[in-house]
């Protein structure tokens, strides 16, 4: 009958024990879920803040590479203006007479 005796008390215990540790861990609770919630906000601040540092790179980048693409003839090779009309001058001298068609055109069968 002792042990009896000490399971109810235990239950008795744990019954009035529950409800006051409710009161006290639900306001710790509370509070950690909120610190957790202004952790994750402040986290998608400084992660956005960081990709638009990255975007802001890679359209200088992209700028700069356009740049030099535009100050040379595609391979990396600088070419000046004058260059480029010495060779279009000479290209002309060079080049072949443009070929004319003759009177007669096929007709479409």
């Amino acid at each position: 009958m002792g042990s009896n005796a000490i399971s109810f008390l235990l239950g008795l215990g744990a019954a009035w024990l529950a409800p006051t540790l409710a009161r006290v861990i639900r306001p710790l609770a509370v509070e950690a879920t909120a610190a957790g919630m202004g952790l994750l906000q402040d986290a998608r601040r400084i992660a956005a803040e960081q990709l638009e540092t990255i975007e802001d790179i890679a359209a200088e980048a992209r700028a700069r590479r356009e740049a030099i693409l535009a100050a040379t003839n595609g391979n990396g090779h600088h070419v000046d203006v004058a260059d480029e009309e010495s060779v279009d001058a000479e290209a002309d001298e060079t080049a072949a007479p443009p070929r004319r068609r003759g009177a007669a055109k096929r007709r479409a069968s």
